[in-house]
């Protein structure tokens, strides 16, 4: 009867550890370190596009160092998930990454100079240095101080 007991406190023991240890890995997953375009070589971009969701403007690069210079900035910057960002609406610039043929390697929204959103979260820079300044740069060049800051 005793062994009966213990066989049995000892499956419930092992039935309510599992929600620690699944809420633990859950929490290490959420604030762990991401790096964007991991698996893309700059070489293999052949366009970016971009639209800035506050103006309606959209431009398009196919410069190979700008190109190089963009994705490895993204490369080189790690970010955590600080929010959830459904149903969450406007952005500042949407980039796509394009390759020869026209298919979309990637694409995400980058918000400000350490933020940028992929469905369904926010990402954050603790150093910031994310590429949003040059952007907007290029979008000033090319439609003028009409962009707005």
């Amino acid at each position: 009867m005793a062994e009966r007991m213990n066989e049995m406190s000892g499956k419930k023991i092992l039935k309510w550890c599992w929600f620690p240890v699944l809420l633990l890995i859950l929490v290490a997953w959420y604030f762990y370190p991401v790096r964007f375009l991991d698996g893309i070589a700059p070489q293999e971009v052949a366009s970016i596009q971009f639209f800035d969701g506050n103006t309606g403007c959209a431009m398009e690069i196919t410069d190979q160092t700008m190109i190089a210079q963009i994705v490895e900035n993204i490369q080189s910057v790690p970010v955590r998930r600080t929010g959830i960002s459904l149903l969450k609406m406007g952005y500042r610039f949407q980039l796509t990454l394009l390759d020869q043929d026209g298919k979309e390697l990637d694409r995400l929204i980058l918000d400000s100079e350490d933020t940028i959103r992929k469905d369904p979260f926010f990402f954050t820079s603790d150093t910031g240095g994310l590429c949003y300044d040059l952007i907007w740069e290029m979008m000033d060049r090319t439609y003028g101080s009409s962009s707005g800051r």
